[in-house]
């Protein structure tokens, strides 16, 4: 049975040895700061206590403050470590470790903690309460579910680092908010030939928009993918950290090195985002055609993987083709009607060659859709 901690007159003995109590009040919590007293004596405890008190309003102010009994040298120095010192060490911690654009999102999350719960804030006072109310903050800025969620892994992951490096004895519960899979949005083969006929739609954008479909790749993948042969090369640095490898046939191919030239030397070149150009164009397209609202240039790649599992494709090697770190990800598609979804997809030939495959070998799996000959720009 675990031994119940003493705490007598603004002391707590924890392990044989006695702290002197602090408390302070924060946002309307009570807090309270254990100042380390070095001794097993409590009349010790007690003397110390006192020096403990003269520098009370020093350390509710978060103030430099020295005790002689804490090291030899006399000078030695005790702060509190707050939220902000804690988020600046995390993030430079992992700087030069994770992404560019992670830092980024990591940076954001903390800025939204700090601002809630206060810079000054000691690390070790922040409990459940104050993440439900971290949690209200991003609720109440307009964030979703999904956002929020992103945002609480990303404190959850720095509070778990620093209850392993010793600076936590505990850490508050931080749970994700529970959200309903959503069914995913594809384009049906009607809205995609509606915007293949579109006369305002340069055939550039058309071909690259085909790309898509029958490759599943990612808005930004093709600017950090290489082209080997009939391969196309993704590195790990895409989303799910997965490097995959698209086989092309001689359409898809030709219009993927058009698409890396545009990039290169074309007006893609001058863009800030072509990712961010490819999906308005897109958006523009659809509500041309006036497809629902909720349709938008990722469905590009859900109707990929849909179609690929019309086509008989296993959820493994789905898996394996999106380049998905995890099957349960994947999941979500199979999940789908099939039977019913398979209306929306005529044009899929019953028995047709692939045109994207798992790796650069000869083994072959079904069809993830028409022949890229049936394209018309």
């Amino acid at each position: 049975m675990k031994k119940k901690q003493k705490k007598a007159d603004g002391l707590r003995d924890r392990r044989g040895k006695w702290y002197a109590r602090v408390y302070f009040t924060i946002d309307g919590m009570k807090k309270e700061k254990l100042i380390p007293l070095r001794t097993a004596s409590k009349v010790v405890a007690r003397e110390r206590k006192i020096e403990v008190d003269r520098k009370a309003e020093d350390i509710k102010k978060d103030m430099d403050f020295t005790f002689p009994w804490l090291s030899d040298e006399p000078t030695t120095k005790v702060k509190r470590f707050t939220l902000e010192t804690a988020c600046k060490e995390w993030i430079n911690k992992r700087k030069g470790k994770m992404r560019k654009s992670t830092i980024e999102i990591n940076e954001l999350s903390l800025k939204h903690l700090t601002d809630s719960l206060g810079k000054l804030i000691p690390l070790d006072t922040i409990n459940n309460d104050s993440i439900e109310k971290y949690a209200n903050y991003l609720s109440n800025r307009g964030l979703n579910d999904t956002s929020i969620n992103i945002n609480l892994r990303t404190i959850k992951a720095m509070f778990r680092y620093y209850l392993k490096v010793g600076k936590l004895d505990k850490i508050p519960l931080i749970e994700q908010i529970p959200i309903d899979k959503k069914k995913p949005i594809y384009i049906t083969d009607k809205e995609f030939s509606n915007i293949m006929e579109i006369k305002w739609l340069d055939s550039f954008y058309k071909r690259v928009f085909f790309l898509y479909r029958e490759t599943g790749m990612r808005l930004n993948e093709p600017k950090m993918s290489v082209l080997d042969g009939y391969w196309i090369d993704i590195p790990n640095e895409s989303k799910g950290k997965e490097e995959r490898n698209i086989e092309l046939d001689d359409h898809l191919k030709s219009i993927f090195i058009e698409l890396k030239e545009w990039l290169k030397d074309g007006y893609g070149s001058r863009l800030v985002d072509f990712g961010d150009h490819f999906s308005k164009k897109f958006k523009k397209c659809l509500r041309h055609i006036k497809a629902d609202e909720s349709k938008h240039f990722h469905s590009l790649r859900h109707t990929f993987a849909v179609r690929s599992l019309i086509q008989g494709t296993s959820i493994y090697d789905l898996k394996l083709l999106m380049g998905h770190s995890s099957v349960t990800t994947t999941e979500v598609y199979s999940e789908m009607n099939l039977k019913r979804v398979k209306d929306d997809f005529p044009t899929i030939a019953d028995k047709s060659q692939n045109i994207a495959k798992i790796g650069k070998s000869d083994t072959r799996i079904t069809d993830t859709g028409q022949y890229s000959e049936r394209y018309v720009a």
